[in-house]
Parts: structure tokens; C-alpha cells; sequence
């Protein structure tokens, strides 16, 4: 049995003999966030209830990981929501980020009763009273107008993105494995009169920007970034009923694994890059190794890739191809460019966050503490009532 293992089924095993009631829980739920505030500290939460006390959201995010967030991740969020199964709460909601080394962790939880325009409005505000409206970051989602209105509710002038591999799901779903539909749909899209188009499975397309769904067109960095898989532990939960309390301590737990493993993965990193990074910076070198490149004056240089020609200016970080401005990583334009200049490293023109010494720096410098045992839980000053929500 692995350390994640033990550590799971203790929180599991624990929780559930402190109160197998799962509608006590919630009673429970105003002393536990504030033993877990206790021991970890600048940690953000947040309870809404109805004007009878009943339970309607709560909000989580640990401390650290805020400031790992802000310090050493690409500020670019995936928000997304799963159905939970049980008699109180229906919905998980989420914030997930990467690190450098293309790991998600988890920012961020909330758990309601209702999953509407007004549920992702109250989670987004939280989201923002932790992470600040002073830092530019974007979000990306799968396609749902609810989630649209809650991102742009709290982040007016953000950058809201749908991912691309939901996208793609959804145009086989509306198309199907049927041939004949195939050959329809090819068939309306080669057309231009406007009653083929409305015919097509998939005239949908045409109301989203295409900035929203594709990578080249975001309007500002998206790293390369298609979408953020989601935490293996969101769907354990998802799959059974739980207290309130032990979602959020397996959660806690979940996150303080990877805290552990990730330090301990970031010792052995060899290289200035993350692995991942490294592995991308060498496609490029391989790619553009053919490649004739020629300096025109300063900084800029034109490379001929066979295909076309390209123009880099090194010291803006610009490449007319644009997917160095788009990932945060030297394309191999600019890497053909670096044969010729032997004065600049491909490291410093890397995006610092997807470094190792900034990945260290996330999870070595940082630890989840553990939550006491009940017994040992410190009762707050202020007592606070708090009902379940109605069965649904």
C-alpha cells in the first residue's frame, strides 16, 4: 500500500466514524474549516446558507497552493463542474491550474446544492477574493453559457476559452459514426447558401468566436494549453455519496500527496527545464535541424524552413510563426535562429515558470498539514448554525 493509499483510507476511515450521519456533517462543517484554516494557514473559505441557516455553497482553496498558484504556475485556470451522487448536494465545482512541468493541481473546490448562473457567479467572487483581480490570467471551460456568465461576472476583461477536445466531442456527437451523415455534413460545409448551413449538425460553430476555441487565435498567451485533465480524486468523489467533511479532508489529502511526490520528483530534475519543457525544446531542435537561418540586423534574423520563411526577433521574443508567443517556448524557428548566436541560451528565452528551479520552488518551499483529529478540533469563538440543505 502506497503513502496516498494509507492516507486516503485513514482520512476515509476517520471521518466516517466521527459521523456516519451525513446530513450531521453539515453542522459539523463551520468547526471543521476553521480547524483547517488552524493548520494551514491563509486558507480561504467561504459558507452561503439560506435565510433559515440551511446549507446552499461552500468554498475551499488552500492556502499554499494559492501561492503556488501565484508564484510559479502559467495563470491561465480550467473551471469545470461534476454531479455528485447523494440526497444533499449535486454539484462539485473546480479550478485547476498547471505547473511547469504540465502537472494540474487543484486550486480551488465548492459544493452546492444548485448548479446555475448564480452558484458559478458566488464561486467565481471566491475564486477572485483569493487570487486577486490585480494579475491577468484566463480561464478556459467546456462549452456551458453558465460557467461563461460566471467567469465574466467576476473577470470582466478576462479571457475566456472553450477547450478544444470538447469541442471536438461535441461535433461527434452531433455527427455520429453514420457515413451518410459525414458526407451530409462535408457536403454543407462545401456550400455556402445559408439553408445548408442551418441543415449542418454542427451550425453551432458559427456563433463561437473562433478565439474562444483555438489556440492560435486566443488573444493572449494560452501556453499551448488545450485542456486541463481533471483530478483523479474529483471523480473518485463523484462517484458515491460522502459527508461534506470528508470530501473536503480527501481532497486535503489528495493535495498534500502531491505536494509530497512533486518535491520529491523536482530533487532528481537534471536539467534547467522541466521535463516536459525539455521534451518540447528537443522536437524543436530535431525539427529545425535542416534549417538555414540568417541574421538581417540586431536581434532579428529570417529562417527558411523549407516551406516558407519566418522572421524572429530574439530580444522581443517574437516569432512570425507564432507559437513562441503562444506557449511561453522557443519554437524551432528560434532555434535555428540560436546556431548562429551562440551567446544566447535556449533557457532564458523559456518562460521562467517552466523552470526547475521555479518548480522546486513550488512544491519544496511549500506543505498541506494535516487536519487534527476531531477530538482534538478547537472550537471558534463564534458559533455558527448551519442546517443541511433540503433532500433532493
Amino acid at each position: 500500500m502506497n503513502w496516498f493509499d494509507y492516507e486516503f483510507k485513514r482520512a476515509l476511515s476517520s471521518v466516517l466514524k466521527m459521523s456516519t450521519n451525513i446530513g450531521r456533517s453539515f453542522s459539523q462543517l463551520p468547526i471543521f474549516l476553521h480547524n483547517l484554516q488552524r493548520t494551514n494557514p491563509n486558507t480561504f473559505t467561504a459558507i452561503k446558507k439560506t435565510d433559515t441557516n440551511s446549507f446552499q455553497f461552500c468554498f475551499v482553496a488552500l492556502g499554499c497552493v494559492i501561492r503556488t498558484f501565484l508564484r510559479c504556475m502559467i495563470p491561465l485556470i480550467y473551471v469545470g463542474y461534476l454531479p455528485l451522487i447523494g440526497s444533499y448536494l449535486t454539484t462539485m465545482y473546480f479550478a485547476v491550474a498547471l505547473d511547469g512541468n504540465h502537472e494540474p493541481l487543484l486550486l480551488a473546490i465548492g459544493l452546492g446544492t444548485l448548479e446555475c448562473e448564480e452558484s458559478w457567479r458566488w464561486f467565481m467572487m471566491r475564486l477572485k477574493d483569493c487570487i486577486g483581480d490585480d494579475i491577468e490570467v484566463g480561464f478556459i471551460s467546456n462549452l456551458c453559457d453558465k460557467i461563461e456568465f460566471g467567469v465574466h461576472s467576476a473577470y470582466p476583461d478576462s479571457y475566456h476559452g472553450y477547450c478544444p477536445k470538447d469541442i471536438a466531442r461535441k461535433i461527434r456527437d452531433c455527427v455520429g459514426h453514420n457515413s451518410t451523415e459525414v458526407e451530409s455534413l462535408q457536403t454543407a460545409c462545401r456550400k455556402s447558401h445559408l439553408f445548408s448551413l442551418l441543415r449542418s449538425p454542427i451550425y453551432w460553430l458559427d456563433d463561437i468566436p473562433i478565439s474562444k476555441w483555438t489556440r492560435a487565435f486566443f488573444p493572449k498567451i494560452r501556453y499551448n494549453v488545450k485542456s486541463i485533465d481533471v483530478p483523479e480524486i474529483l471523480q473518485i468523489i463523484s462517484r458515491r455519496e460522502f459527508p461534506i467533511t470528508t470530501i473536503i479532508e480527501l481532497i486535503t489529502t489528495s493535495i498534500q500527496s502531491k505536494y509530497a511526490e512533486r518535491a520529491d520528483v523536482a530533487g532528481r530534475f537534471s536539467g534547467g527545464l522541466t521535463p516536459y519543457v525539455e521534451s518540447k525544446v528537443q522536437k524543436c531542435v530535431n525539427k529545425s535541424y535542416n534549417w538555414n537561418a540568417r541574421r538581417l540586423y540586431g536581434d532579428t534574423y529570417q529562417v527558411d524552413d523549407n516551406f516558407a520563411t519566418t522572421n524572429v526577433q530574439l530580444e522581443r521574443r517574437v516569432c512570425s510563426c507564432g507559437k513562441w508567443q503562444k506557449s511561453g517556448i522557443p519554437c524551432a524557428h528560434v532555434i535555428a535562429c540560436l546556431r548562429t548566436c551562440t551567446s544566447e541560451s535556449i533557457n532564458r528565452l523559456v518562460d521562467y515558470k517552466f523552470t526547475s528551479y521555479v518548480y522546486r520552488l513550488a512544491y519544496g518551499s511549500e506543505l498541506v498539514n494535516t487536519i487534527p483529529s476531531h477530538v482534538h478540533w478547537e472550537i471558534p469563538n463564534e458559533t455558527v448554525v448551519l442546517l443541511p440543505p433540503s433532500m433532493q
